[in-house]
């Protein structure tokens, strides 16, 4: 048992390490792409994505954390749960691609159409990441972390020879599905190393409905959360009917968003930690307490930079075609608090199985989110879709102090802000590290 905080801070490393690598690919290769394409054809492969990320819930199913807790929970039922779970994301994931298929016939043009469909196909090998969910539940974020940066590595040179060979845009769009892939495999890999056999997985309907009943709350909360996370690109479009704005506005986003692994890979990494300290509420809530910390400040920190040198980035790496992003990246920028510590609140809520108060959470930001969208999209154009989304994520914010225990809710947040809990962790990491 002594090592089980150094695995939970290795584990974070690992994971950290792998989202770095992600984004670190994601902006060095990706503002190459962005170039190379031109904003027309940039928002064309985004709003593509987008559609699918929205129908993405269907496969899902937000099963990912309950699926990590039951794997902890219930450790002798892992073959039976691992096979439930690759089974309804595998079911899922045709409806997904049906749907986004079915959507963009109906509103889009073939060309488009025929991308949607292309990305969309991605998800249908993403339902190996079950293997993923098992690794996270054993403290060995290593293998996802490894395979995902060679997938990565070998993604991004096959991306510069697309453009080195100048292919066409459905090359582009067809290498989310090869990643896709080669980390199926390197997953697969990792699984069998472990002594571990996909054969010996096995389907439920009993634990089917088990996982479904309790993932429900979130499979609303997080459909609403693609809804109004994921809608932009498509409400550009639809408000100012301009791929060229799409391309704009995702290219500031993406930039913008780049920071959002910093409290995914902590929260995903941790959690484990923080079920398995139920026992003991007093050390979980402090835990809570250190964890909001670290999401407030470091957001902070990303918000005040994004502001003073976002031009000057954003300029040169994306050049004149994007002459429009830079200002919607320092508006977008600020969303980075209310997401870091939302995410945070949501690990929380799933810990004290209040899973079912994130609804309500995520049906206030969709309300806010549409209203000043209509609102801020005619009045200041592609400025207003950011203005939009931020002043979303900041009344969701504080909206959340009210719903769960508000006065122990309002005192966690105080004290997170407080420079002495992030002194405290820089510490107890550094203990665990000697």
């Amino acid at each position: 048992m002594s090592n089980t905080p150094n695995k939970y801070l290795s584990n974070s490393l690992w994971m950290l390490l792998e989202k770095s690598a992600r984004i670190i690919s994601g902006i060095l290769v990706g503002i190459l792409v962005a170039r190379y394409l031109g904003a027309d054809q940039y928002g064309l492969i985004n709003y593509a994505l987008s559609i699918m990320a929205i129908f993405t819930i269907l496969s899902t199913l937000g099963l990912e954390n309950i699926v990590v807790r039951e794997l902890i929970t219930r450790k002798e039922d892992k073959n039976q749960i691992l096979g439930t779970g690759f089974i309804l994301r595998l079911v899922g994931s045709f409806l997904v691609l049906g749907g986004a298929t079915a959507y963009s016939m109906l509103r889009d043009t073939p060309d488009k159409t025929l991308i949607v469909f292309i990305v969309s196909l991605t998800v249908v090998l993403q339902s190996f990441v079950v293997v993923d969910l098992y690794f996270q539940s054993i403290l060995k974020g290593k293998y996802t972390a490894i395979g995902q940066v060679v997938s990565l590595l070998v993604s991004s040179v096959v991306k510069l020879t697309l453009i080195y060979i100048q292919a066409s845009v459905y090359w582009f769009a067809a290498m989310a599905v090869f990643e896709a892939f080669i980390t199926f495999l390197l997953q697969w890999r990792f699984f069998t190393n472990e002594g571990e056999r996909i054969w010996n997985w096995s389907f439920s309907f009993k634990e089917a409905k088990g996982l479904l009943y309790h993932s429900l709350p979130l499979i609303i909360g997080s459909f609403v959360l693609m809804l109004y996370q994921k809608s932009g690109e498509i409400l550009v479009l639809r408000f100012l009917r301009d791929l060229n704005l799409v391309g704009q506005y995702s290219a500031a986003v993406r930039m913008s968003e780049a920071s959002y692994f910093i409290p995914v890979a902590i929260c995903a990494a941790v959690f484990p930690g923080i079920i398995n300290n139920r026992s003991n509420p007093e050390l979980q809530l402090k835990r809570y307490t250190q964890l909001c910390a670290i999401m407030l400040w470091s957001a902070l920190i990303i918000a005040i930079g994004g502001t003073l040198f976002g031009d000057f980035v954003i300029s040169t790496l994306f050049k004149e075609k994007y002459n429009l992003s830079p200002a919607v990246f320092k508006i977008h920028i600020w969303g980075a608090i209310p997401v870091f510590y939302g995410t945070a609140w949501g690990t929380w809520m799933l810990a004290q199985n209040k899973q079912r108060i994130v609804i309500y959470f995520q049906v206030w930001n969709l309300m806010v989110y549409l209203l000043t969208s209509f609102y801020f999209i005619p009045k200041y154009q592609l400025n207003g879709m950011a203005y939009a989304v931020v002043f979303t994520y900041f009344t969701g914010m504080f909206f959340t102090l009210f719903l769960f225990q508000p006065a122990q809710s309002f005192r966690i947040f105080m004290k997170a802000l407080h420079p002495k809990q992030l002194i405290d962790v820089f510490k107890y990491g550094k203990s665990q590290l000697n």
